[in-house]
């Protein structure tokens, strides 16, 4: 089958690539999916709710993906396609947009679907063709575009849009092999690897108050003995270790051994009026909004009564207690691996890409979009963003070449 423009991976990116070749590109548009269905992994994001995008300024998402390098490839795509656009482009297509207090963005039904049949339905109105259960198992360049070979024949096409995605939630068809293609066709990659992951900590005391939550904590990251990063955010107790969005914003920078430093609560907050008065020691704490049974489980750690006075608490039990609150020490066994991440980090070398058009600065005529890239956003709607916004870049680009 020859087509004009061929793109790989009918997730959020490949869609939007697709929507935006076919509207400004004179020829055949046709997108491939190796599942029997479009989104498998748009349709899990957010729980099945998908938390599109963010409000604020775009400027703002700047800093949200790792680093002021990546901040700087980013912006083209933001711009080119930012977050009011990303919400107006549902709300005329019949999806009411809603935004929280938290600033993230979700469709007004709380059903990622409805999302995703608007890509599908907008992709098919543009005259762009979705073929899905093709897998492509090899892709070459040829003297005239490239031929890819899947288990459906092959496909000739002057101009290739790889949207395959990472690496996390394989279940939906994630494998990696677009990274694979990446380099075959010349690329360069930095490892990838599971991010925006919970974190498993080495003999973890919590296991049994799995469900408890701290609002905005302080996080720090040490590394043989060196503060590393820091971060301020929700963490939320597990069985195994420690999640919340706080943890996993930070988890692109954590490895096994390292220690991790929670203030639970300001250390200013922390003031000998706790002491004052006549009320219990495990009552006088319960001022910052701590959950009990988190409160009881660190004074009998330290064995000290929760019901005595607070009053009779001396210096040394004090400090115990301030510390444990304000600098609690945790200690890496693991991150969670490609099941519990939610991005990859890592991908293809950005050096290697035109950050305006998203083409291939090694290929011409080949673009990249996406998480096969070395991006990866904070929680929030700062993946699904680049996602679209990259997917778009790419897509419109075509007609500046063609």
């Amino acid at each position: 089958m020859n087509v004009d423009v061929l793109i790989v991976g009918a997730g959020t990116s490949g869609l939007v690539a697709g929507i935006a070749s076919a509207k400004n590109y004179r020829g055949t548009v046709c997108v491939l999916e190796r599942n029997p269905e479009p989104g498998c992994k748009f349709l899990l994001s957010g729980s099945g709710q998908c938390n599109v995008t963010h409000g604020g300024s775009i400027t703002d998402f700047l800093n949200h993906y790792g680093d002021t390098k990546k901040a700087r490839f980013v912006q083209p795509a933001l711009l080119a396609f930012d977050n009011i656009a990303v919400t107006e482009f549902f709300e005329q297509r019949g999806v009411p947009i809603l935004e929280r207090e938290d600033g993230k963005i979700f469709p007004k039904s709380l059903k990622s679907e409805d999302l995703l049949k608007v890509l599908v339905a907008e992709l098919r109105k543009q005259g762009g063709i979705l073929q899905t259960e093709t897998v492509v198992e090899n892709i070459t360049k040829t003297d005239n575009g490239f031929l890819l070979a899947t288990n459906r024949g092959e496909f000739c096409t002057k101009k290739l849009i790889l949207a395959t995605g990472g690496q996390s939630y394989p279940s939906t068809g994630s494998r990696g092999d677009g990274f694979r293609f990446a380099e075959r066709l010349g690329h360069h990659l930095i490892e990838p690897k599971p991010v925006l992951t919970p974190v498993i900590v080495r003999n973890y005391p919590f296991a049994g108050l799995s469900g408890i939550s701290f609002w905005s904590s302080k996080i720090e990251v040490y590394r043989n003995g060196k503060r590393l990063k820091s971060g301020r955010g929700d963490i939320l107790l597990t069985h195994r270790g420690l999640s919340g969005p706080g943890i996993l914003d930070l988890s692109r920078d954590i490895e096994p051994d390292d220690e991790l430093r929670i203030s639970i609560i300001k250390p200013e907050e922390f003031t000998p009026e706790v002491f004052t008065g006549k009320k219990t020691l495990k009552n006088a704490l319960q001022r910052f909004d701590i959950a009990e049974r988190f409160l009881v489980q660190i004074l009998d750690s330290f064995h000290i009564a929760p019901d005595q006075p607070a009053t009779e608490t001396n210096r040394e039990t004090r400090k115990k207690i301030e510390l444990a609150l304000t600098c609690y020490p945790f200690i890496v066994e693991r991150l969670g691996g490609w099941n519990e991440a939610m991005a990859t980090g890592g991908g293809v070398v950005l050096d290697e890409v035109n950050r305006k058009t998203m083409e291939s600065r090694i290929v011409p005529d080949l673009y990249f979009c996406g998480e096969l890239l070395d991006i990866d956003g904070n929680t929030g709607g700062y993946n699904i963003q680049f996602a679209l916004s990259s997917g778009f870049l790419a897509g419109n680009s075509l007609q500046h070449h063609s």
